[in-house]
């Protein structure tokens, strides 16, 4: 398996977040998934998910506490047009989530992997508030600290990972299905099945919103298997076409790598992920080199 080319490697350190575990020990949550939006004006948002569990290669994980917690913390800060995100820049603060909206009874408490909609309005997976307690899709927005007016996306049973874009005709719509290729708008279930003559995403599945590439849209999709692989997709909102790349990896070493999201800034490319859920990076990568990593039409 190709590992992909990184031109830059920002790794995310935070302040350490201490709490009392169920076995009465003081420890703290581990940094993963990262969410990152840039501005045309080069102004930088990171969104970064802290969590009370550890996983392991075997699959194997030791959750401590009754339930499983997230929390986020936010970096703002900007880049410049030629030199690589410095973090040590960056301001500091705890996100502040003001629900307004029932909450019930769930084994997973809080937000967890947000995508960026705009500047201001995110996707985010909430199944506390959910009456099921199973993961759901909610629209929110993001104001300076703080996540609020949290409203409900259909479908609402069990749902994770839907991809956002703005399309040509600047329509807000997610990539819902990989396999069938389903699209929607954010809000409302209006799904639509794109044909694709092959079944090369067949077992990939949602990762990252999706970023305008050479007219198309960019989006970063993975497999979970023994561990994580990855592929590019450009989809032509006009068209409806897809071009597929070859499958890679980032990290020779890693066995988890979630992929949040994509930003662009003056033809840089930029991903925010999580490995082994247990750290959290901000990649650099070369636009030539997915350019040429595309080997399927469909």
């Amino acid at each position: 398996m190709s590992l992909f080319p990184i031109t830059h490697t920002t790794p995310i350190i935070l302040p350490e977040s201490l709490f009392i575990d169920r076995f009465n020990n003081q420890n703290l949550y581990s940094d993963i998934n990262p969410s990152i939006y840039i501005s045309q004006n080069g102004s930088v948002k990171i969104l970064v998910r802290r969590v009370n569990y550890r996983k392991f290669h075997n699959k194997n994980f030791i959750l401590y506490d009754d339930k499983s917690i997230s929390v986020y913390a936010i970096l703002t800060g900007a880049v410049s047009a030629y030199t690589p995100i410095n973090i040590e820049n960056f301001n500091y603060d705890l996100i502040k989530n003001n629900y307004y909206i029932p909450t019930y009874w769930t084994y997973w408490i809080g937000l967890e992997d947000i995508r960026f909609i705009t500047d201001s309005s995110i996707l985010v997976t909430i199944p506390e508030c959910n009456v099921s307690g199973q993961p759901c899709i909610f629209r929110a927005s993001l104001d300076n600290n703080t996540i609020h007016s949290h409203t409900i996306c259909t479908p609402n049973s069990i749902e994770k990972n839907w991809m956002p874009f703005i399309d040509h005709q600047n329509n807000q719509k997610v990539i819902y299905s990989l396999f069938p290729f389903i699209i929607k708008s954010i809000d409302t279930d209006d799904r639509k099945i794109i044909p694709i003559s092959d079944a090369t995403l067949e077992g990939y599945h949602g990762s990252t919103n999706g970023i305008e590439y050479n007219d198309e849209r960019l989006f970063l999709v993975h497999h979970n298997k023994e561990r994580t692989y990855h592929r590019w997709i450009l989809f032509n909102t006009i068209t409806n076409s897809l071009k597929i790349s070859k499958p890679f990896i980032f990290f020779k070493h890693a066995h988890i790598e979630f992929t949040c999201s994509l930003a662009s800034f003056k033809e840089r490319i930029f991903v925010s992920i999580g490995v082994n859920d247990d750290r959290a990076f901000i990649l650099e990568l070369s636009k030539k080199d997915i350019d040429e990593s595309f080997i399927l039409i469909t």
